[in-house]
């Protein structure tokens, strides 16, 4: 029940609910800011929680899919101060998990998945627990990390995900975001954007934390311009301008 033991962030070590026994729990959280959008091509999906409000910070979560293969995550802490942040995957335990350059590797019996954790986060491979079943739990790997931020913080993770035998590479690379009215850079706290390159997969993703320009400005990254929140660009099919708009 431990909010270790499940895919999500833990903010300066503490739990955001006390459990009082088997079936009693304190403190529970609201859940805000809920949003879900899917295609054909895409799908997205974003989340908080109010768990820190009390400290002054905000968490929320956002899910881009670029279909089938890529998934792009965005950790999101709106607030003020010094704060350490933690999140967590868990894995199954019939396969592999072993920790890469800049991220880590789980190797199943029929698929792959592939993490990138973009801006130096810390990775490290802990043991943790799985449930299938009901009052029964087996022994399984996780991975944790780790980061720190002070004011507005946005962890990023690119998972690619592939067949057993699949010898594609997950490439990552961080853009800078222009105005195309003033020419100007954008802060990261206002808007980031990413190349995702999977194989012959190649997509250029914008997620803006704020609202970064008037209606009159667009934003410009590798050559892609567009408008919105959440922006996708299929760079393989030659996209360029305006985008899939995934949140205004």
């Amino acid at each position: 029940k431990s909010r270790a033991a499940h895919n999500t962030v833990m903010v300066d070590g503490r739990e955001f609910y006390r459990c009082k026994d088997s079936w009693e729990c304190h403190d529970l959280t609201r859940a805000v800011n809920q949003k879900f959008y899917a295609e054909s091509r895409y799908g997205y999906t974003e989340g908080g929680c109010l768990a820190h409000i009390g400290d002054g910070l905000f968490f929320n979560r956002r899910v881009v899919y670029l279909k089938p293969d890529l998934v792009l995550i965005a950790d999101e802490f709106y607030g003020r101060g010094a704060h350490d942040y933690s999140q967590f995957f868990h894995f199954n335990n019939v396969g592999q998990l072993t920790l890469t350059g800049d991220g880590c590797r789980y190797e199943g019996r029929r698929a792959r998945a592939d993490f990138v954790f973009p801006g130096g986060v810390r990775a490290k491979v802990i043991d943790s627990r799985l449930s299938r079943h009901y009052n029964e739990w087996e022994r399984n790997q996780a991975v944790e990390t780790a980061f720190s931020g002070d004011g507005f913080t946005c962890a990023y993770t690119v998972v690619g995900l592939s067949d057993a035998d699949d010898t594609r590479a997950l490439r990552v690379e961080k853009l800078p975001v222009r105005s195309t009215f003033k020419g100007t850079l954008f802060a990261d706290s206002q808007i980031e954007a990413f190349n995702l390159r999977l194989g012959d997969l190649f997509y250029t993703v914008a997620v803006a934390h704020e609202e970064y320009a008037s209606p009159t400005d667009t934003f410009e990254a590798d050559g892609c311009v567009g408008f919105g929140q959440v922006v996708v660009f299929d760079r393989a099919q030659g996209e360029q301008k305006i985008g899939a708009v995934l949140q205004w």
